[in-house]
């Protein structure tokens, strides 16, 4: 989902081009907004197993320009062939969440008129985890949702695993009791579990027996409204509360809020 933005921009790209082709049309949208506009390359800090710090800088005449079709692609390929993309404004410093282990190429981006203009590539690469500190979460949870906690006939199972070869990387099984499994990091500094990008956790179409609809997916917005992850904290006995998230249902389409707690058995 975090791909949607992105696609925006370029629709509006591909908007004024076909607004364009009439030459009066054109020539005015260029002289007002194709601008001698140089966006730098991104610069990366803070840089951990679980995280990174991206900002960017802007030079040159922006009045007027749409300041939101701009932030940094971020892609664990050199041709950004899969890109996860970061709504941060220029001047501004964002955290994102990312992979222990990993290369990652970051790109800046900002739209002026008929164009995208990119900074340079800049590729960072996070540190290892030390180790998996936190391993009581390992291990089977007694689950409920929509603030149900304690009610016997809204409970059921669920279960935490540590991902092999990873310091930080769990599955998550059985959310909504619909019997499939998520991947999430874990953040052992600030005590999250950040859940990986749109994780379907119930085959809704199977239960209903309509083949119109499909998987039930979570998301959340952060605090400009653009999509991330849903992200849950955890105490020290291992409780997981995964607050107010976004619910997705393929086939359908926003399906409402909802919330998970779960209690270490």
């Amino acid at each position: 989902m975090k791909k949607h933005i992105f696609s925006m921009a370029m629709a509006s790209v591909v908007v004024l081009a076909f607004i364009g082709c009439e030459d009066l049309v054109k020539d005015d949208i260029d002289a007002k907004y194709n601008r001698d506009v140089t966006v730098s390359a991104p610069e990366c800090a803070d840089v951990n197993y679980v995280s990174a710090t991206i900002s960017y800088t802007i030079d040159g005449d922006t009045a007027g320009l749409a300041a939101k079709y701009c932030g940094v692609l971020v892609s664990e390929t050199e041709d950004f062939s899969d890109i996860v993309e970061c709504n941060i404004k220029p001047g501004e410093e964002k955290n994102i969440w990312l992979f222990e282990n990993t290369n990652y190429f970051a790109k800046s981006y900002f739209v002026v008129g008929t164009e995208i203009r990119y900074g340079g590539v800049t590729q960072f690469k996070t540190t290892q985890a030390s180790e998996f500190k936190d391993k009581f979460l390992l291990g089977t949870y007694t689950a409920y949702d929509d603030g149900n906690v304690g009610d016997p006939n809204s409970a059921y199972g669920m279960e935490i695993t540590q991902i092999e070869g990873s310091n930080n990387r769990i599955e998550i099984t059985n959310w909504w009791d619909g019997g499939e499994t998520v991947t999430a990091r874990v953040d052992f500094e600030n005590k999250l579990i950040i859940v990986d990008d749109d994780p379907a956790i119930f085959n809704y179409g199977e239960y209903l027996g309509d083949p119109s609809l499909g998987f039930i997916y979570f998301y959340d917005f952060d605090e400009d409204d653009n999509f991330t992850n849903v992200i849950g904290e955890y105490d020290d006995e291992g409780n997981i509360s995964f607050p107010y998230y976004f619910i997705y249902l393929d086939g359908y389409g926003d399906y409402g809020e909802g919330c998970t707690d779960m209690i270490k058995d």
